[in-house]
């Protein structure tokens, strides 16, 4: 990350998910597109883009969540510990009415998650 060291990167991060939590969600915002902003162009900063698509899943915003999580997401093979962005995408794409994806997008959260596909 330009200009800051993985130390006050990762203290951001914490800072950030604690305003999310604390309903402070404006100065969460703010954290998180800051991180989102200094992230290289090639290595964007996913877990920020996760707290702006989180943010805007509260806001009722699923077109914004699934712009943030389609970069979040995108160029690589998700693991389970990054399940959780597909339950995400499955809220936004509800919000959009795209009940189909919601589901699908859900189903594969689940067998991420180890519940298989039928949980």
């Amino acid at each position: 990350m330009a200009g800051l060291g993985k130390e006050q990167q990762r203290t951001l991060h914490v800072l950030a998910y604690m305003m999310l939590r604390m309903g402070q969600q404006a100065r969460a915002g703010r954290i998180y597109a800051a991180l989102v902003a200094l992230a290289p162009q090639d290595e964007p900063d996913r877990l920020a883009l996760a707290g702006m698509a989180a943010l805007a899943i509260e806001e009722g915003q699923g077109a914004k969540a699934l712009e943030y999580l389609r970069t979040a997401m995108g160029g690589r093979v998700l693991s389970s510990r990054h399940a959780v962005l597909h339950l995400m995408k499955a809220q936004a794409l509800w919000l959009e009415g795209r009940r189909e994806e919601a589901r699908a997008s859900l189903d594969e959260y689940l067998f991420l998650a180890g519940g298989g596909k039928n949980a």
